[in-house]
Parts: structure tokens; C-alpha cells; sequence
């Protein structure tokens, strides 16, 4: 059975209102931050955030095993509020981790990690479409 690791998704609107996701640079690559957490209550035993009916929290049904490591990914999508609390927690120093365009982002992060960006962007269009309505 493949290891499992939960993908953290952190973004944040600029004052431009365009989406920016936080990457980690790991020398050779840019990837998308990742826990040893395996579902959402281990991400909320671990972290104490709720996961459930909290609107800066988005559970992600992306699952995509990597070529090489036979990993699979889950991920949970934050609001960039909270980003302080899942540097520290997921140990990410500041001057690995910075902020990307959304289309960067998509561009730089490993190929499996594609189908997780590609999905936070239409469940936040979703949102945005249906909070005018």
C-alpha cells in the first residue's frame, strides 16, 4: 500500500484581487506544501482547525498518485489568514516559501499537483459566481 500525504493548499487574493498560491522551493523544484497527515481529522487533531463548516477550509476530492513515489495526495485548501500557523506547523522557513500568480503556480508545481490547483480554482470561481447571486 502507498504512503499517504495530504497536500496544503495556501492562498491568498492580492490587492489586485488576482489568486496567489503559496509554493516551497525545494532547490531543484516547486511544489505545493505537504503534511504526514493522511485525511482531514488528522489535519484537525493535528492542527486544531476545523476542517468541517469552516469557509477558510476547503476539502479537495483531487487524489493523484505521483510516477515516482507512488504517493498519493489528498489535499486541504486554506485561506492565507492563516498562514503563520501552517508555516510553523508544517515547518516551512520564509525564505522557502513564497507566494506565486495562480498561472505560475500552475506552471512551477509537480504534474500531479496540477489537478489539485485546477480544482481550488473552480470550487473558488464557484464561490465568487454564487456569492452575487
Amino acid at each position: 500500500m502507498a504512503d499517504k500525504k495530504m497536500g496544503m493548499v495556501i492562498y491568498r487574493y492580492n490587492d489586485n484581487e488576482d489568486l496567489e498560491i503559496l509554493v516551497v522551493d525545494k532547490g531543484t523544484q516547486v511544489e505545493l506544501p505537504e503534511s504526514e497527515f493522511e485525511c482531514s481529522e488528522d489535519f484537525v487533531e493535528g492542527t486544531g482547525i476545523p476542517a468541517t463548516d469552516n469557509e477558510d477550509v476547503i476539502e479537495l476530492e483531487s487524489e493523484e498518485e505521483t510516477p515516482k513515489g507512488g504517493l498519493i495526495h489528498r489535499a486541504i485548501a486554506l485561506e492565507g489568514k492563516m498562514e503563520n500557523k501552517m508555516r510553523n506547523f508544517l515547518r516551512i522557513r520564509e525564505e522557502e516559501g513564497n507566494y506565486v500568480a495562480m498561472k505560475e503556480a500552475i506552471k512551477k508545481v509537480l504534474p500531479h499537483q496540477y489537478a489539485i490547483l485546477k480544482e481550488l480554482k473552480d470550487v473558488l470561481m464557484e464561490r465568487n459566481t454564487t456569492k452575487y447571486l
